[in-house]
């Protein structure tokens, strides 16, 4: 045999060399790739089987599995305060029924038709008792040196008797009332004297 026989059964050696290899490492990452599979199906399972033991048990707990219980509610509870509290950052509700998310002031979800509780409007708070600046109009708390809205230097008052707000300024929000305000252009609460 000559030198260019030598040499290509030598390149045809290496040649089935690696494809041999390149077989067995394709073989190797399929099964690897099956046994992944399998197992995270029977993660799956053992999940499903979990969470149907918890649900027909709930009611009656096993003494031994109390602790499990207990950390599955609290963490629920959790999961639904985190859940509520983006809701609130991104201006959404979720639907009750199939847990779509939609915009606030969404009544019915489109989904599965299911009425959209409103989150509840806290009632407004009522503020203590202040003074209005005679500047800008804005609620002073009683004894302030000066206006928290414009600065306006308060003039001392003498403590007097609570009495119902000015007939021309706005008891929510303090804002000036035109004469014939039926509802402060401000905070839309109705003008006093009109109830």
């Amino acid at each position: 045999m000559g030198f260019f026989d030598n040499l290509a059964a030598s390149v045809s050696k290496t040649a089935r060399e690696v494809s041999d290899g390149a077989k067995v490492m394709a073989d190797k990452n399929r099964i690897r790739k099956e046994i992944a599979s399998i197992e995270n199906e029977l993660r799956n399972r053992y999940r499903d089987i979990g969470q149907k033991f918890y649900e027909e048990n709930k009611e009656n707990i096993p003494s031994e599995y109390a602790e499990l219980f207990d950390g599955i509610v609290a963490l629920g509870d959790n999961l639904a305060a985190k859940q509520k509290e983006l809701e609130t950052i991104e201006g959404t509700v979720t639907c009750p029924g199939c847990g779509k998310q939609f915009a606030k002031g969404t009544n019915f979800c489109s989904g599965c038709g299911q009425t959209i509780p409103q989150p509840q409007v806290a009632a407004p708070v009522e503020q203590p008792q202040a003074s209005v600046c005679p500047k800008c109009g804005a609620q002073v708390p009683l004894g302030g040196a000066f206006c928290t809205s414009c600065g306006n230097k308060m003039e001392p008052a003498a403590p007097a008797a609570p009495q119902a707000p000015a007939a021309n300024v706005c008891p929510n929000c303090g804002e000036t009332l035109a004469p014939d305000a039926v509802f402060c252009a401000n905070c839309g609460t109705k003008a006093p004297g009109l109830d």
